[in-house]
Parts: structure tokens; C-alpha cells; sequence
């Protein structure tokens, strides 16, 4: 097991790309703790991968709420121990034109995808210090480089977490602490189910690229970067996206 021992907190751990994720971490030995807004969802993944074997626990959390996130992180230093790694998975999309985003959309996006991740960052970096290493994995998107229409706020997001990361990576370089992103493709995900049944310019773009809907990923197709960036082989990789899907960035 690549990751036996590590505490590992994954943001958004419930269903879709951070469900895959925690499973998978827990799979290769590591504790994981699920950070999570709903907390029902994220104690059943939990105990589930509990189950199996793994070591998992569920902690309520809304990273858009900057005032809970140092009593989530004690939370799972009272589980756990101190963190090894952060993923910071959760996020929040909304599609709509210039003219039909309204205030509270906008913000959620920024504050889940933006700034809970940057000062999520900063709550675990004591641990990070006090370890003399620590990583940083960022859940990114194609569309922090590629734009999709009607999803100005969200792409923009996207390719600020990208240039976070970069930045971060330069900032923490120096204490051993590496931060790197993933950019997945098109992924199915229950968050995704309506938009891949409805957008109509999704599989124009597909069919544009792909000759048709063979973009779509499972979660799992993640999770082989995800184990890669959070183990000691990628000690020394720190800055870099790592696009997973499937050739849609290569065009």
C-alpha cells in the first residue's frame, strides 16, 4: 500500500470524484477524513470504507464557511493526527449567462472553489511545518484552460485555482511541502447527470472533438494521479496540472 499511515482530508468526499478518491486513499492504507457539507452523505462513504477495512471518518464541514474550517481540521486531529495531505475536491457549478447570474450564485462559486480551498490551505499548513513535508492536491478542471459557454464564474475559478497552485507551490517549495492540481475531463458524476443529458453544446464540442460522447470518464479514472500526487514519488513534482480526460486538453 503506496500511502500506508497517511492522514489524508478530502473536501467534497461523498459522492462523485471525492467519494472515488477517499475510497481509493483508504485502499492504499491511508486514514481519510471526508469533509463534508452534508453530513449524513459523508458518514455513510465513511462507514462504508469502514467496511471494508479502511480507516475512514466523516466531518461536517462547509469549506465556503471560513470560521469551521479550524474546527474541522481539529476534528480530525482528534482522529486522526496531524494531516499529510489536503485535497481539495469540493466544488460548485452553476451554469448561467452574464445576464442571468445573480449575486449568491456567484458568490457560492467563489467561495467554495476559491477561497475555502486557499484558506483551507492555511489551516493545515502548521501541520505541514511542524512534519517538514507535507502535499497539496487541488481538484482543478479542463476548464481552467478551455472555455464553455454560459460558465464565465466557474471557469474563472477554475483557472484561478490553477494559478494558485502554481503560486502556492512556489511559496511552500523551500519547506518540502508540494501542491499540484488535477484537471479532469468530463466526468459522470451525479452533479453532472442533467448537464450531460441537456446541454446541447456539450455534445457539439464533443462531437466537434471526439466524433461523440467517449469523453465521458468515470470517477475512478482519477484516482491513479490522485494516489500518485499524494505519495512519495511526486516528491519532487510541485506547480504542475495534471490534465486527466482523455485527450480533450491535447486539442
Amino acid at each position: 500500500m503506496r500511502l500506508d499511515g497517511k492522514v489524508i482530508v478530502v473536501t467534497g468526499g461523498s459522492q462523485g470524484i471525492g467519494e472515488a478518491l477517499a475510497r481509493r486513499y483508504a485502499r492504499e492504507g491511508a486514514a481519510v477524513a471526508i469533509l463534508n457539507r452534508d453530513h449524513d452523505a459523508g458518514r455513510a462513504v465513511a462507514e462504508s470504507i469502514a467496511a471494508d477495512g479502511g480507516r475512514a471518518i466523516a466531518v461536517r464541514c462547509d469549506v465556503g464557511d471560513i470560521a469551521g474550517l479550524g474546527d474541522a481540521v481539529g476534528q480530525v486531529h482528534d482522529a486522526f493526527g496531524p494531516v499529510d495531505v489536503l485535497v481539495n475536491n469540493a466544488g460548485a457549478f452553476v451554469m448561467s449567462p452574464l445576464g442571468g447570474t445573480n449575486e449568491a450564485d456567484f458568490d457560492l462559486m467563489i467561495d467554495v472553489n476559491l477561497k475555502g480551498l486557499f484558506f483551507l490551505c492555511q489551516e493545515v499548513l502548521p501541520d505541514f511545518e511542524a512534519a517538514g513535508r507535507g502535499k497539496i492536491i487541488n481538484i482543478g478542471s479542463i476548464f481552467g484552460n478551455d472555455g464553455f459557454p454560459e460558465s464565465a464564474v466557474y471557469c474563472a475559478t477554475k483557472a484561478a485555482v490553477h494559478m494558485f497552485t502554481k503560486v502556492l507551490a512556489l511559496d511552500l517549495r523551500e519547506r518540502n511541502i508540494q501542491v499540484n492540481a488535477i484537471a479532469p475531463g468530463f466526468i459522470e458524476t451525479p452533479l453532472n447527470a442533467g448537464f450531460r443529458a441537456n446541454n446541447a453544446d456539450y455534445r457539439r464540442r464533443a462531437d466537434e472533438r471526439f466524433g461523440g460522447p467517449g469523453v465521458w470518464m468515470q470517477a475512478d479514472e482519477l484516482t491513479g494521479a490522485a494516489v500518485f500526487l499524494a505519495s512519495e514519488d511526486a516528491d519532487s513534482v510541485t506547480g504542475a496540472t495534471l490534465y486527466v480526460d482523455r485527450g480533450w486538453s491535447a486539442y
